[in-house]
Parts: structure tokens; C-alpha cells; sequence
């Protein structure tokens, strides 16, 4: 009798979309293909192939590509996955030109007969760090149990009290309880301001038992899939959108009599570069280390050598920083690149062989490959693509994206939510769209901000009329907009105004008020950044202003316990971190709550030390502040916030015994600002307040460090004008 083999090693094919049938990225995926647009300095491509080559089971892959193929073929043939180290047994690129949808891709690749077996369907944009096995072994199991089983989806769970969802429902899932089966399936896009009911046929239900509905899933574009999607596709040529067309409509086929089952995960990293909000936010992820093990260090290109530095700061070999720059938090650089003297980088990723010249701000921007920034530019949440040059004191506002080799004259100031390409083209009329009301090609990238724009369906965001929009890089002979090339980049510029019914709607026009760079993207698909931190208004009625109220204090007594089990057990700052963040997410709250749940958490436990005579006030502090003191990175973004910080731990340490609280404010202020989590300039104008003084009590010991502060100052000013005496002598 012939023994099986068990430990049989199962394979698969992989479908890659490398287009999303959109003009979300335009004008620069006119250029180059939006798969190998650049995040955190690396093509997104090279995530997806990463996290596919992590299963150890995938044997082949198909590339279908709709446009720039070409492109896409020369990358592939110069990376890593053709070696005979791949591996991939084989990858191949297919040109799908008359493609303009995922339905059409799925009909191309079925009329080529290059899918022998269960294969994985794949977004070019994800971006995860999930183990896909586990997902393969429920697709197996599916498999065995039901006959009628033709695919899995791939889901990632937000948390259902997260405040995202109080401003948008992407999508309804109605799942079998207990077998994950899924039964139906709605987007339920918001229209006019009010959300849309689910409407279901009581027939679906069948013998169905019990039910759950689910309306806080991430749907990151993974699928596992049996041979009979494809033929399903095949059979049906309405089916265009896998979600709102394939799924929807296999579901409550009373002919297919299929069933689609979903693998949610709870714990992983999985996301989608969908749009340019998804796009800040994530790179935002990976350099804060939420996508780890993904993380810039680990180098997926083979010749890249980046290596990790404190405040998640990542630079490649051979570099060169200025010493009076500063490169703040969260900034990646890549090799060759210049900063010059007094330049600032903050949040923000610099690519290889750019220039970046003397006094330049860059905040949250995307500088890619070979750009030029030069002396006395500002650039503030934004995109500059490569090869592109910002002269002399030119000022780019937020949610701009200066297109590869644009050229912005001297003293330039870009408004915001402008794009400019360096060439004229016309794009393709669009087709008006199935929803009226949805005008956003961003999709998914207004979720944030439903009070001021539409928002639609990342599927509902195409027309219908689909064999009539052109894919991110479709374009005719010449752009039809006006605007003449002075009025834009100056005229010692090179550029044109690129004008669609986005540009007042999304990064774009969005990034300005994000807040991503402390939250993850797949806990929350969309956090919206507010200014001024305040709590969302949910509504004035009175029962509901006393829910807020409640929820506040839940907030607090659970941040200090939280806090103080940190301490406790010793927690290391991440998970600390992260247990906070979520807490603050789950609660919805601002970030001046935190911080008051946090400094109240650490002087009480000062306070213990001191009072139980187990150490002195200056070791109780820096035993408590030198370590936990990281908690604030999180909770600390701007000027006001480190005032307000000030004066949060002032107005505590005014409440402690009189004989110490004075010297714990001192040493805390100290450690704070050594660790440059408060600037001097900040600490002038908390002490200088009305506020501050007000709590004069606890002022006299910090009082004479205020006056050092303002002596080295001056002497340091006295150094410099003697220096520059000197120089002209």
C-alpha cells in the first residue's frame, strides 16, 4: 500500500492588479504606472511581491497590466524576484490593454488559460504584514466542507467603536455566525448626509441560523479564489467591480448557488494605497514601525542600506546633513542626498540624490528620487515628484503634487491642492457617475470629512460606463485648460495647471488636515486631523452631550489605569504607546485628555515615591520621566501642544504638597526639555502666560532656570554677532 505524503506542499498562482481603473493618482500615473509610484522609497509593487513570497506557497505570478506596461516589464526584469533565488518558480507581465475594469482583467486572464488551480487575487497597493498561510488553511477548509464554495476575502477588523465610523460606512457585510460564511453584501455610500438602509432578500437567509452584521472591515483586495470565479466572470459581463458586481451578485444568484466566505484578522497590519490620503497615512505607518516586520530598515530593494536611529529616523549610507539641520521625528532619507544649513525635515520621506538646500522646511511632504529643493523653499503636506526643482524661496501649501521635472520659479506660491504636470496632455472625458451626488474620484479618501464632501465606494468611484474611462495613465494630445504657464510656476518655471473635478476634493485636498502620523491605518482606515484637537460634535442634544461627558471620564480613569500598569509591570514604550492610542481611538478624545490621563498617572506615582520616603524628589522624577517621558512623542505635535503640556503638569504639581511640588515641576520641565519633547521658545510663552502665573505657588524653583534659559541665550546671540564681526574684519 503507497503511503501518502502529508507534508505535500500545496502552490498556488497569484493574480497582481497592477491598476485600479481609476484617475485617482493623475497627473502622475500619466507618467508612470501607479505600481511603482514610490512609498517610503519604495515601489509598491515590491510590498505586495514581499508579503506574497512571504506564504512560501506561491509559484507563479501574473502581472496584469493595463497601462505602462512596458514599465513594468524593465522593473521586473531588473529586481530580485527573476533570479533563480526567487521565490517565484516564474512571473510574468501581461498586457491587458483593453482592460477598464477588474471584471475585464478576470475575462482576459480566464481567455488565456494560464490559471490551472486555486490562485490568490491581489491589489498592486497592498501594503500588510498578515501571515496569508493562515488565511489558505480556512480557504482549505472552506474547501472541503462546501461544495458550493468558490472564494475567500480577506478582511482586517476595525474596532466598531472606532470614531471613523462616525463618519462613514464604506460597506455592509452580513456574515453566517460561527462559519464567517458571507451571505450578503452592500456598499452604503452616504447620501445627502444621511446613511442608506441595507436592504436584504429574506430568501438569502434560507436555512441560514444565526446572522451578524458587519460594518467595520477594512477590505484590503485579497482574495483567495477557486478556478469557478474566473468562469463566473467569464459567464457574466456585468460583472465589473469585484465587490459591488462579482460578490453581490454571486451571492443572491438563485442559478450560481455559490458561496463566498471571508477570513478576518484582527491583529495584522493590511491596507490599501487607494488614494493619496491612503498614501500619506501609510507612509506615516511603516516609518512609526505599525507595519513591522515591513519596516525601512529591513531594505527590500537589495541595494538599499538603510539603517534605524531613534525617533523613527531612517537613513541610507551616504548622506550628507549640514550640522545646523534638524531632522525632526518620523524622517526617511535615502543615499546621496544633500540638507543644508538650517534646513528642517519633519515626517516626511527625501529619496535618493535629492538636493535639499540652506533654510528649507519640508513638513509631511514625499520629496522622490533626483529633486532639487533650494534655498528658502517651504513645503508643507505635499508631493514633489522626482527630478523636479522648487527654487529660491518658493512656498508649495498644502496638498499640492508637483509632477516629475516641473520646474517652480523663484518666490513662487503654490495655493493649495494644486497639481502640476510638465507637459500638456488631455485626459479623457469621464462619464457622469451612477450617483449623482459621489463627484470625488478619491473615493474613499473623504471618509474623513463627510460634512464637506461627497463621499463614494472606492468601486463606485469608476463609472459605469467603464469601456469609456481611461485608466490612471490614459491621456490624448493635450490638456484643454487655459492657464498659462506664468500664472502657475513663474517664468523662469517649466509646468501647466492640471485641472479635474478632484482638485478640490481629496490629499490631496485632504492631507493638510489629516492626522495619520500617530494612527494606523488599517485601526481606523481614515483618522481626521483637527487643528485644534477639539472632540467631534456629534450632536447638541443634552443626552447625548452627557454620554460625551461620561465617556470622558471612562477615558481618563482608564488612561491613568493604563498608564499606571505600564509603569507597574515595566511595559516597554511601544506597547505602552500602543495601548494608550488605541484607547484614546476607541474613546474618541483629544489629545489634551491624554496628555492630562498621562502626566496624572506619572506624578501621582512621583508622588508615591516621594511620599513613602522610597526616594528623593529629584530620583522619583527622573526614575519616572526619564523613561515615560516617551509617552508624549504621541500625544505632543505642535507649539501649543507643548504649552499646553506645561501647563497640565504645572496645574497638577500645584495641587502636591507645597514642600515638593515646585521642585517636581523643575526636574520634570528639565527632563522634558533635554529630551526635546518642549523647546525653549514654547517654554517662554507657557511661562509668560496668564495662566502660568496665575499658579505662582509652584513657580519660584523654575523661575531660576527660566532666567538661565534667557542668560544662555543671550550669551550665544553675543557669540554669534562677535563671529560675524570677526568674518567681515
Amino acid at each position: 500500500m503507497k503511503k501518502v505524503n502529508t507534508n505535500t506542499k500545496l502552490e498556488y498562482q497569484a493574480v497582481v492588479l497592477t491598476d485600479s481603473y481609476q484617475t485617482r493618482f493623475m497627473p502622475l500615473t500619466h507618467v508612470e504606472p501607479r505600481c511603482l509610484m514610490p512609498l517610503a522609497n519604495v515601489p509598491l509593487i515590491e510590498y505586495t511581491l514581499e508579503f506574497l513570497a512571504q506564504t512560501d506557497v506561491v509559484s507563479e505570478v501574473f502581472l496584469m497590466c493595463s497601462s505602462h506596461a512596458d514599465q513594468i516589464q524593465k522593473y521586473i526584469d531588473q529586481s530580485k524576484w527573476v533570479l533563480p533565488s526567487s521565490p517565484f518558480s516564474k512571473i510574468h507581465t501581461l498586457l491587458t490593454v483593453e482592460s477598464r475594469s477588474v471584471g475585464d482583467a478576470m475575462r482576459d486572464i480566464d481567455a488565456r488559460g494560464m490559471i490551472t488551480g486555486d490562485f490568490i487575487l491581489v491589489s498592486g497597493d497592498v501594503i500588510t504584514n498578515m501571515d496569508l498561510n493562515k488565511a489558505l488553511s480556512a480557504h482549505r477548509q472552506h474547501k472541503q466542507d462546501d461544495r458550493d464554495y468558490v472564494s475567500t476575502m480577506v478582511l482586517k477588523q476595525a474596532s466598531p467603536l472606532h470614531r471613523s465610523r462616525s463618519y462613514v460606512e464604506p460597506a455592509c457585510f452580513i456574515l453566517e455566525e460561527g462559519t464567517n460564511r458571507c451571505i450578503y453584501y452592500q456598499d452604503i455610500p452616504p447620501v445627502n448626509g444621511r446613511k442608506t438602509s441595507v436592504d436584504i432578500d429574506p430568501e438569502l437567509l434560507g436555512d441560514v441560523g444565526e446572522i451578524v452584521l458587519k460594518n467595520d472591515l477594512i477590505d484590503c483586495r485579497v482574495d483567495i479564489c477557486t478556478p469557478q470565479v474566473l468562469s463566473t466572470f467569464q459567464e457574466n459581463f456585468d460583472y465589473q467591480f469585484l465587490r459591488a458586481d462579482w460578490v453581490k451578485g454571486v451571492l443572491s444568484s438563485d442559478l450560481l448557488r455559490k458561496h463566498v466566505y471571508t477570513y478576518i484578522t484582527k491583529d495584522d497590519y493590511a491596507a490599501r494605497v487607494e488614494s493619496w490620503q491612503t498614501y500619506d497615512g501609510i507612509s506615516q505607518d511603516v516609518l512609526e514601525r505599525w507595519c513591522y516586520p515591513i519596516v525601512p530598515e529591513r531594505n527590500l530593494l537589495e541595494d538599499q542600506t538603510y539603517t534605524y536611529e531613534s525617533q523613527h529616523v531612517y537613513k541610507e549610507s551616504d548622506i550628507r546633513l549640514s550640522q545646523s539641520c534638524k531632522i525632526d521625528s518620523c524622517v526617511e532619507i535615502g543615499s546621496r542626498t544633500f540638507v543644508g544649513d538650517g534646513s528642517r525635515i519633519g515626517s516626511s520621506v527625501i529619496g535618493r540624490d535629492c538636493y535639499i538646500g540652506k533654510n528649507v522646511i519640508i513638513d509631511n511632504s514625499y520629496i522622490w528620487k533626483g529633486a532639487r529643493v533650494e534655498d528658502g523653499a517651504v513645503i508643507r503636506h505635499s508631493i514633489v515628484a522626482s527630478d523636479a526643482v522648487i527654487k529660491e524661496n518658493v512656498i508649495i501649501n498644502p496638498g499640492s503634487v508637483i509632477g516629475f521635472g516641473v520646474v517652480i520659479g523663484k518666490d513662487v506660491v503654490i495655493p493649495n491642492y494644486t497639481k502640476i504636470t510638465k507637459n500638456l496632455f488631455k485626459e479623457k472625458k469621464r462619464i457622469k457617475e451612477e450617483h449623482s451626488d459621489a463627484t470625488s474620484d478619491f473615493g474613499n479618501e473623504t471618509e474623513g470629512s463627510s460634512s464637506q464632501f461627497t463621499t463614494t465606494t472606492d468601486e463606485e468611484s469608476t463609472s459605469a460606463a467603464t469601456s469609456e474611462i481611461p485608466s490612471e495613465s490614459d491621456s490624448g494630445e493635450e490638456n484643454t485648460n487655459n492657464t498659462t504657464r506664468e500664472n502657475i510656476v513663474g517664468s523662469d518655471g517649466v509646468g501647466f495647471l492640471y485641472e479635474d473635478d478632484e482638485r478640490y476634493n481629496g490629499m490631496v485636498s485632504q492631507m493638510a488636515s489629516l492626522e495619520l502620523s500617530d494612527v494606523s491605518i488599517p485601526s481606523s482606515t481614515i483618522t481626521r486631523r483637527s487643528t485644534k484637537r477639539k472632540k467631534r460634535t456629534m450632536s447638541s442634544t443634552a443626552s447625548q452631550a452627557a454620554a460625551s461627558e461620561e465617556e470622558s471620564e471612562d477615558f481618563e480613569q482608564e488612561a491613568i489605569a493604563t498608564v499606571n500598569r505600564a509603569m507597574e509591570n515595566n511595559y516597554d514604550i511601544d506597547t505602552s504607546l500602543l495601548e494608550v492610542n488605541t484607547l484614546r481611538m476607541s474613546m474618541n478624545v483629544t489629545y489634551h485628555e491624554v496628555r492630562d490621563a498621562t502626566c496624572k498617572a506619572m506624578l501621582s506615582r512621583v508622588d508615591h515615591f516621594i511620599e513613602t520616603q522610597t526616594l528623593g524628589v529629584k530620583e522619583a522624577v527622573e526614575k519616572i520621566f526619564q523613561k515615560w517621558s516617551e509617552l508624549f512623542t504621541r500625544q505632543v505635535f505642535e507649539d501649543a501642544d507643548q504649552v499646553d503640556l506645561m501647563m497640565i503638569i504645572q496645574q497638577i504639581c500645584s495641587g502636591l504638597d507645597p514642600k515638593y511640588g515646585s521642585m517636581i515641576l523643575l526636574y520634570a520641565l528639565l527632563i522634558l526639555y533635554e529630551q526635546e519633547i518642549i523647546e525653549e521658545d514654547n517654554i517662554n510663552i507657557w511661562w509668560n502666560s496668564e495662566d502660568s502665573k496665575a499658579l505662582n505657588r509652584v513657580r519660584d524653583k523654575t523661575a531660576k532656570w527660566i532666567e538661565w534659559l534667557a542668560q544662555a541665550e543671550s550669551e550665544s546671540e553675543g557669540e554669534n554677532e562677535n563671529e560675524s564681526d570677526e568674518s567681515e574684519e
